[in-house]
């Protein structure tokens, strides 16, 4: 009798342990998400940051490239007349569809 008195207080322990490692397990897995979760949000704001520079700096690349290209023109405007007709002639005899 004593035995399985001692026996069912260890099953009700095991029981107890077995819930308090459930409790815990989920405790950890909720905060292995939430540490997730913030690192994502960190690595896609870096990323988002990133592109904006690069976005940033490619627009303003284009502006300073068409800016050379206006000036050129303006200076020697007849060279690039020529060089305007012959890219046209190039283009027309690439697309020819005889």
């Amino acid at each position: 009798m004593d035995e399985e008195n001692r026996l069912g207080k260890d099953v009700e322990t095991l029981k107890d342990d077995l819930s308090k490692l459930r409790e815990d397990l989920s405790g950890i897995a909720q905060s292995l998400l939430e540490k997730g979760k913030s690192e994502t949000d960190a690595a896609k704001e870096m990323l988002s940051e990133g592109l904006q520079d690069e976005f940033q700096a490619a627009r303003e690349k284009s502006k300073e490239t068409v800016a050379s290209l206006e000036d050129q023109i303006r200076k020697k405007p007849l060279v690039s007349l020529l060089i305007a007709f012959v890219i046209g002639l190039f283009l027309g005899k690439l697309f020819d569809r005889r």
